[in-house]
């Protein structure tokens, strides 16, 4: 068992720590490699794989949650795309 603990994720009722699936996805895959979550939830897989150079598809049959990853991955596509006040790119969002 990993040791995370409980940061008050409400997006999904089996959310996952990025933190605990970056390593995994980085373990597992090589930079570039597509990840693919069938069940993407809120797309906590999904900001993993990118932070860890991954490209990603998420699959979410239920809108509530598909509707809850794809506002979060547009929030963090946006953040990386934000230039920050001292003129450095933000290297991480979500």
């Amino acid at each position: 068992m990993l040791p995370f603990p409980y940061t008050g994720n409400t997006l999904h009722p089996t959310q996952k720590p990025v933190e605990a699936l970056q390593p995994l996805i980085e373990s597992f895959s090589a930079p570039g490699a597509i990840v693919l979550d069938p069940f993407a939830g809120s797309g906590s897989t999904c900001v993993a794989a990118y932070r860890a150079g991954r490209r990603y598809i998420g699959i979410e049959m239920l809108a509530q949650y598909h509707r809850a990853g794809t506002e979060r991955l547009a929030a963090m596509h946006r953040a990386v795309n934000t230039p920050a006040a001292n003129d450095e790119w933000l290297p991480e969002a979500a």
